[in-house]
């Protein structure tokens, strides 16, 4: 879903990974989840990179461990 064509579904999804990482922020350690999330805080849409840098602002601090995996997305996006 988030390589959806609509703006709106991607926003949506990661709204919604948003809500399933409250559950279980170890899902963000995994692989497939740091290449979604990347390509994401990438995208041209300004409401979906929103999200994206929501989602990580939500739940890097409660785990300090994906500050250190998601730290050069975040960098990157920064810059």
């Amino acid at each position: 879903v988030l390589g959806e064509n609509a703006i709106a579904v991607r926003t949506k999804a990661m709204k919604c990974l948003s809500e399933v990482v409250a559950v279980d922020p170890s899902i963000l350690a995994r692989l497939d989840m740091q290449r979604g999330v990347h390509g994401r805080l990438m995208d041209n849409s300004t409401s979906v990179r929103e999200a994206a840098v929501e989602l990580l602002g939500r739940f890097v601090l409660c785990r300090p461990q994906l500050a250190e995996q998601y730290y050069d997305m975040l960098i990157e996006r920064i810059l």
